[in-house]
Protein backbone atom coordinates (compact mmCIF):
# COMPACT_ATOMS: atom_id res chain seq x y z
CA UNK A 1 0.00 0.00 0.00
CA UNK A 2 1.73 3.31 -0.93
CA UNK A 3 1.90 6.20 1.62
CA UNK A 4 -1.23 7.75 -0.46
CA UNK A 5 -3.75 5.17 0.43
CA UNK A 6 -2.23 4.22 3.59
CA UNK A 7 -2.72 8.21 4.70
CA UNK A 8 -6.09 8.58 2.88
CA UNK A 9 -7.50 5.04 4.59
CA UNK A 10 -6.13 6.56 8.04
CA UNK A 11 -8.49 9.96 7.16
CA UNK A 12 -11.50 7.70 6.50
CA UNK A 13 -10.74 5.72 9.54
CA UNK A 14 -10.58 8.96 11.42
CA UNK A 15 -14.10 10.38 10.62
CA UNK A 16 -15.41 6.72 10.89
CA UNK A 17 -14.59 7.01 14.76
CA UNK A 18 -15.43 10.26 15.19
CA UNK A 19 -18.93 9.59 13.61
CA UNK A 20 -19.05 6.74 15.75
CA UNK A 21 -17.80 8.32 19.24
CA UNK A 22 -20.73 10.62 19.06
CA UNK A 23 -23.43 8.07 18.39
CA UNK A 24 -21.85 6.40 21.43
CA UNK A 25 -22.01 9.42 23.86
CA UNK A 26 -25.72 10.22 23.30
CA UNK A 27 -27.25 8.83 26.15
CA UNK A 28 -30.11 7.12 24.30
CA UNK A 29 -28.69 5.69 21.25
CA UNK A 30 -27.66 2.26 20.76
CA UNK A 31 -25.25 1.09 17.87
CA UNK A 32 -26.81 -1.82 16.41
CA UNK A 33 -24.37 -2.23 13.64
CA UNK A 34 -21.37 -0.24 11.88
CA UNK A 35 -18.93 -1.02 9.00
CA UNK A 36 -15.89 1.10 7.69
CA UNK A 37 -14.21 -0.07 4.31
CA UNK A 38 -15.20 -1.92 1.48
CA UNK A 39 -18.86 -2.44 0.74
CA UNK A 40 -18.95 -5.97 -1.11
CA UNK A 41 -22.04 -7.00 -2.56
CA UNK A 42 -22.35 -10.34 -0.15
CA UNK A 43 -21.14 -7.53 2.65
CA UNK A 44 -24.29 -5.34 1.49
CA UNK A 45 -26.83 -7.89 1.66
CA UNK A 46 -25.40 -9.63 4.66
CA UNK A 47 -25.73 -6.43 6.08
CA UNK A 48 -29.45 -5.48 5.36
CA UNK A 49 -30.57 -9.17 6.35
CA UNK A 50 -29.05 -8.38 9.92
CA UNK A 51 -30.88 -5.00 9.86
CA UNK A 52 -34.08 -6.36 9.15
CA UNK A 53 -33.29 -9.55 11.81
CA UNK A 54 -32.53 -6.49 14.25
CA UNK A 55 -35.63 -4.91 13.68
CA UNK A 56 -37.57 -8.40 13.64
CA UNK A 57 -36.47 -8.85 17.17
CA UNK A 58 -37.34 -5.57 18.57
CA UNK A 59 -40.87 -6.25 17.73
CA UNK A 60 -41.27 -3.47 15.03
CA UNK A 61 -44.26 -3.24 12.88
CA UNK A 62 -43.74 -4.43 9.23
CA UNK A 63 -44.11 -1.58 7.26
CA UNK A 64 -41.00 -0.22 9.60
CA UNK A 65 -39.04 -2.68 8.70
CA UNK A 66 -39.67 -2.79 4.84
CA UNK A 67 -39.54 1.20 4.70
CA UNK A 68 -35.87 0.86 7.19
CA UNK A 69 -34.76 -2.09 4.46
CA UNK A 70 -35.29 0.07 1.53
CA UNK A 71 -33.32 3.01 2.84
CA UNK A 72 -30.38 0.64 3.61
CA UNK A 73 -30.42 -0.99 0.41
CA UNK A 74 -30.07 2.60 -1.48
CA UNK A 75 -27.85 3.76 0.82
CA UNK A 76 -25.20 0.64 0.64
CA UNK A 77 -25.98 0.49 -3.25
CA UNK A 78 -25.63 4.36 -3.57
CA UNK A 79 -21.73 3.79 -1.77
CA UNK A 80 -20.79 0.90 -4.32
CA UNK A 81 -22.31 2.47 -7.14
CA UNK A 82 -21.24 6.15 -7.01
CA UNK A 83 -18.39 5.95 -4.34
CA UNK A 84 -15.33 7.24 -5.92
CA UNK A 85 -11.67 5.15 -5.51
CA UNK A 86 -8.29 5.86 -4.10
CA UNK A 87 -5.73 5.68 -6.17
CA UNK A 88 -5.08 1.97 -4.86
CA UNK A 89 -8.95 1.48 -6.55
CA UNK A 90 -10.01 1.26 -2.78
CA UNK A 91 -13.69 2.31 -2.52
CA UNK A 92 -13.94 3.48 0.90
CA UNK A 93 -17.39 3.55 2.67
CA UNK A 94 -19.07 3.68 6.45
CA UNK A 95 -22.44 2.59 7.80
CA UNK A 96 -23.90 3.56 11.42
CA UNK A 97 -27.08 2.26 11.99
CA UNK A 98 -27.85 2.76 15.74
CA UNK A 99 -31.46 2.94 17.80
CA UNK A 100 -32.76 5.69 19.75
CA UNK A 101 -35.89 6.87 21.70
CA UNK A 102 -38.73 6.53 19.21
CA UNK A 103 -36.37 6.75 16.27
CA UNK A 104 -33.49 4.99 14.25
CA UNK A 105 -30.58 7.03 13.35
CA UNK A 106 -28.06 6.28 10.20
CA UNK A 107 -24.82 7.44 9.00
CA UNK A 108 -24.08 6.25 5.57
CA UNK A 109 -20.59 7.66 3.81
CA UNK A 110 -17.92 7.46 0.31
CA UNK A 111 -15.50 9.20 -1.25
CA UNK A 112 -16.13 12.07 -4.05
CA UNK A 113 -14.16 13.84 -6.00
CA UNK A 114 -13.32 17.92 -4.38
CA UNK A 115 -14.63 19.00 -7.60
CA UNK A 116 -18.10 17.42 -7.66
CA UNK A 117 -18.55 18.93 -3.81
CA UNK A 118 -20.35 22.52 -4.55
CA UNK A 119 -22.59 20.27 -6.86
CA UNK A 120 -23.77 17.61 -4.75
CA UNK A 121 -24.50 20.04 -1.82
CA UNK A 122 -26.36 22.67 -4.20
CA UNK A 123 -28.54 19.04 -5.31
CA UNK A 124 -28.78 17.82 -1.35
CA UNK A 125 -29.97 21.67 -0.11
CA UNK A 126 -32.94 21.99 -2.80
CA UNK A 127 -33.90 18.18 -2.22
CA UNK A 128 -34.04 18.89 1.61
CA UNK A 129 -35.90 22.09 1.28
CA UNK A 130 -38.82 20.05 -1.06
CA UNK A 131 -42.34 19.49 0.72
CA UNK A 132 -43.23 15.49 0.40
CA UNK A 133 -45.52 16.41 -2.61
CA UNK A 134 -42.90 18.03 -4.30
CA UNK A 135 -40.31 15.32 -3.57
CA UNK A 136 -43.00 12.91 -5.26
CA UNK A 137 -43.93 15.19 -8.27
CA UNK A 138 -39.71 15.31 -9.01
CA UNK A 139 -39.61 11.71 -8.58
CA UNK A 140 -41.68 11.22 -11.01
CA UNK A 141 -40.24 13.66 -13.12
CA UNK A 142 -36.38 12.36 -12.83
CA UNK A 143 -38.41 8.69 -13.39
CA UNK A 144 -40.14 9.45 -16.90
CA UNK A 145 -37.41 11.63 -18.45
CA UNK A 146 -34.82 8.91 -17.10
CA UNK A 147 -32.44 11.76 -17.01
CA UNK A 148 -29.32 9.48 -16.14
CA UNK A 149 -25.96 10.43 -14.52
CA UNK A 150 -22.50 9.46 -15.70
CA UNK A 151 -22.89 6.02 -13.81
CA UNK A 152 -25.71 5.36 -15.14
CA UNK A 153 -28.38 5.83 -12.00
CA UNK A 154 -31.31 8.00 -12.84
CA UNK A 155 -30.38 10.30 -10.31
CA UNK A 156 -33.29 8.62 -7.84
CA UNK A 157 -31.28 7.18 -4.64
CA UNK A 158 -31.40 10.65 -2.43
CA UNK A 159 -34.58 11.40 -3.86
CA UNK A 160 -35.99 7.51 -2.61
CA UNK A 161 -34.25 8.15 0.46
CA UNK A 162 -34.97 11.33 1.26
CA UNK A 163 -39.08 10.46 0.44
CA UNK A 164 -38.87 7.10 2.59
CA UNK A 165 -37.05 8.09 5.59
CA UNK A 166 -39.31 11.60 5.89
CA UNK A 167 -36.20 13.15 7.23
CA UNK A 168 -33.76 16.07 6.07
CA UNK A 169 -30.72 14.52 4.71
CA UNK A 170 -27.72 16.14 7.47
CA UNK A 171 -24.93 16.11 5.33
CA UNK A 172 -20.88 16.65 5.79
CA UNK A 173 -17.71 16.80 3.25
CA UNK A 174 -14.92 15.67 5.43
CA UNK A 175 -11.34 16.25 3.07
CA UNK A 176 -9.29 13.16 3.05
CA UNK A 177 -6.74 14.35 0.06
CA UNK A 178 -6.32 16.95 -2.49
CA UNK A 179 -8.93 15.36 -4.41
CA UNK A 180 -11.10 13.57 -3.20
CA UNK A 181 -13.64 13.85 -0.08
CA UNK A 182 -15.77 11.57 2.29
CA UNK A 183 -19.01 12.30 2.05
CA UNK A 184 -21.35 11.56 4.79
CA UNK A 185 -24.92 12.21 5.29
CA UNK A 186 -27.51 11.33 8.52
CA UNK A 187 -30.90 10.57 8.75
CA UNK A 188 -33.66 9.98 11.11
CA UNK A 189 -36.12 7.29 10.58
CA UNK A 190 -39.41 7.82 13.31
CA UNK A 191 -40.80 5.40 14.58
CA UNK A 192 -44.97 5.46 14.22
CA UNK A 193 -46.76 6.02 17.49
CA UNK A 194 -48.76 3.21 18.59
CA UNK A 195 -52.32 4.26 18.83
Amino acid sequence: MDTTTGTLTEACNMVFKTIHENYRHKESMSILMSHSGVFSQDLINSLAEGAEEIMISANEKRPLIRRMFSILIEGLQNIRTHGERDLAGIQHGLLVFAKGDGFYRMTLGNLIRNENRDSMESRLDELNSLSAEDLKSRYMTVLSNRILSNKGGAGLGFITIRMKSNSTLNFAFHPVSDELSLFTFELNIEKPVSS
